[in-house]
C-alpha cells in the first residue's frame, strides 16, 4: 500500500509531496509558491504567522509607515543642518563647523552614558511608553535642526540648538533600541521562533521603507524650498510619524504586568471580581500616562493609583527600608503609618486628598537543600506569587488604596489592622486563587516587571557575610620567571 510523505515548514505549509515507496516509483511534486508569498518570506518571520504572536503584523505595518515618514523628515532636518554649518556660503568656516560638530556629538554622548544610568532599568517593563517618546525626543531633536540656519550669525545659540538636538537623538537611540530589542522578545515569546532572525527580518523591512523613504524625500527636499512651506510640511509628516508610532504602540499586547497593568487588573478584580486579560488590558492602557505624574517627577508616574471613590489618589513605589521608615516619619500634617508582612514592609503617608506609599520586599529565605527548594519552585510554577514577590505587594498596596476611603474612617491602621472583616481585603487563599487565573488569561507572572529600578531587598536578622577565602585556598597565577 502506498503513501504520501510531505516536508512541511515550521507553519505546517506543505512544500513537496512525496508519492510512492520504491525508489524507481518515488514521484517528488514540488508545492508551486505565488511570486508574491516567495517576496513576503524574504521580509517576514520563518514559520510566520505561527512563529511569532498575533500583535506582531499590525505593529510592523504602523512601525513601516512610521519609518517613511520620518525618512523624509530627517532629510527635511538633514538639508537645515548642513545649511546652518555654513555650506553653500563663502564666508563660513569649515573649522569651526568641525568644532560645532565634535562639541554636539561629545555632549551627546555623555548623554546616552547618563540616560541608559538612569532609566535603563525601567525601559523593559514600560517598552511601549519608551517606544513613544523615542520618536518624540527624535521629532524634538528634527524640529531644532530646522531652527539651525536662522540662527547662522549667531555661534553661541547655534551650538546650544546643535547640542540640544544631539541630546535628544541620544537619547532616542537608547530608548529606541532598549525598547525594539524588549518588544521582538515579546512577539516570539513562547513561539519557539529565534529572535535573531526576526530583528534580522525587520532590519530588512527597514531597509526596504527607508530606502523608499529617501526616493520620496529626494524629491521633497528638491521641490520644497521656502522655509515656512518646509515648516508646515515638517509639522504634518511629524504629526502622522508620531500618529503612525501610538497606533503601533497601542496594538501590541503585552503579557507582563508592569505597573499600570497590574494596577488596572487588580482593581478590576476587586470592583467586579473578574479578571482581565492582555487584550483587554492593551485597549484601556495609557501609552504616556500623563495623568499618573504626581508628588515630584520621576519613577512614581508608573504607579498611580486611586480610592473606591475616587476622593483620594496618590503613588506607590519600591524601595529600601530607610524610604518606608522616612515615609512613616513625616511631620507637618501629614497621616502616616507603617506594618510589615511575611513578605515585604509598607509605608501609608496621607495629607488631604493624596497619599503615599512605599514597599521594601523581603529577601526570600533560602532553603536548606536544593531538592527542595526546586521541588517548592516546581509547585509554585506561574500560577502562583511567592509570600514576597513584587506582585503579590503591588496586590496589597492597590487593594489599600482602594480601600481607602474606608481605612481613614479608623485611621490608617486598619489598613492592617481590621484587613478582612471589615473592609473586606483579600485573604492569601484568594490571592492565590486570583494569580492562578492570571496566568489561566495569559500573563506572565514569572517575569518582573514592577520594579523599574535595580532590586533592594530587605534581609531581616543577622546579615550572612561571605567568607573570606584564606590564604592557602587563594588560587594563584603561575608566576613565569624571565630569564635573560
Amino acid at each position: 500500500m502506498s503513501r504520501n510523505i510531505y516536508d512541511i515548514d515550521p507553519a505546517g505549509n506543505v512544500l513537496c509531496t512525496y508519492i510512492g515507496d520504491s525508489q524507481e516509483s518515488l514521484r517528488a511534486q514540488r508545492t508551486k509558491i505565488p511570486p508574491l508569498h516567495a517576496l513576503l518570506h524574504a521580509f517576514l518571520p520563518a514559520g510566520y504567522p505561527h512563529s511569532v504572536t498575533p500583535d506582531y503584523l499590525a505593529y510592523q505595518t504602523y512601525d513601516s509607515l512610521q519609518a517613511f515618514f520620518s525618512s523624509i523628515t530627517s532629510l527635511l532636518a538633514n538639508r537645515a543642518v548642513l545649511e546652518g554649518l555654513g555650506v553653500g556660503d563663502a564666508s563660513s568656516s569649515p573649522t569651526g563647523a568641525l568644532i560645532l560638530k565634535i562639541a554636539g556629538d561629545t555632549i551627546s554622548r555623555v548623554a546616552t552614558i547618563l540616560f541608559a544610568h538612569r532609566l535603563g532599568t525601567a525601559i523593559e517593563p514600560e517598552c511601549k511608553f519608551f517606544r513613544f517618546l523615542a520618536d518624540l525626543l527624535n521629532d524634538g531633536a528634527q524640529l531644532l535642526d530646522l531652527l539651525t540656519p536662522a540662527m547662522m550669525p549667531y555661534y553661541g545659540p547655534k551650538l546650544g540648538v546643535i547640542v540640544g538636538a544631539g541630546v535628544l537623538r541620544s537619547w532616542c537611540g537608547v530608548a529606541a533600541n532598549a525598547s525594539k530589542a524588549s518588544l521582538s522578545a515579546h512577539f516570539v515569546a513562547q513561539r519557539g521562533n529565534n529572535l535573531a532572525e526576526l530583528n534580522a527580518k525587520e532590519a530588512s523591512q527597514e531597509t526596504v521603507v527607508s530606502l523608499l523613504g529617501m526616493l520620496v524625500g529626494s524629491l521633497v527636499v528638491k521641490v520644497v524650498q521656502d522655509r515656512q512651506v518646509v515648516w508646515g510640511l515638517m509639522v504634518g509628516l511629524l504629526g502622522v510619524h508620531l500618529l503612525m508610532n501610538y497606533w503601533g504602540v497601542r496594538s501590541v499586547r503585552c503579557r507582563t504586568l508592569n505597573r499600570q497593568r497590574a494596577t488596572m487588573v487588580v482593581r478590576e478584580w476587586l470592583e467586579k471580581g473578574r479578571v482581565l486579560g492582555p487584550e483587554e488590558v492593551s485597549r484601556r492602557e495609557s501609552i504616556l500616562q500623563l495623568r499618573g505624574i504626581g508628588w515630584g517627577w520621576g519613577w512614581t508616574w508608573f504607579g498611580r493609583m486611586a480610592s473606591k471613590s475616587g476622593e483620594y489618589t496618590g503613588t506607590c513605589e519600591f524601595g529600601t527600608y530607610g524610604d518606608v521608615k522616612a515615609l512613616a516619619g513625616w511631620k507637618g500634617g501629614y497621616h502616616s503609618y507603617e506594618f510589615e508582612t511575611d513578605g515585604y514592609f509598607m509605608g501609608i503617608c496621607h495629607r488631604g486628598g493624596n497619599f503615599r506609599m512605599t514597599i521594601a520586599l523581603k529577601e526570600e529565605e533560602e532553603e536548606e537543600e536544593e531538592e527542595e527548594e526546586e521541588e517548592e519552585q516546581g509547585k509554585r510554577m506561574s500560577s502562583r506569587a511567592s509570600a514576597n514577590s513584587s506582585l503579590e505587594a503591588w496586590f496589597d498596596a492597590v487593594s489599600h488604596a482602594y480601600h481607602f476611603d474606608s481605612a481613614l474612617e479608623d485611621g490608617l491602621e486598619s489598613h492592617y489592622e481590621n484587613e478582612v472583616p471589615l473592609l473586606g481585603y483579600t485573604s492569601e487563599e484568594q490571592k492565590g486563587t486570583v494569580f492562578a487565573a492570571l496566568a489561566a488569561a495569559g500573563w506572565d507572572l514569572e517575569t518582573n516587571a514592577l520594579e523599574t529600578r535595580s532590586p533592594v531587598r530587605v534581609r531581616v536578622g543577622d546579615g550572612k557575610k561571605v567568607p573570606i577565602p584564606s590564604e592557602k585556598n587563594l588560587i594563584r597565577q603561575p608566576q613565569v620567571s624571565k630569564k635573560d
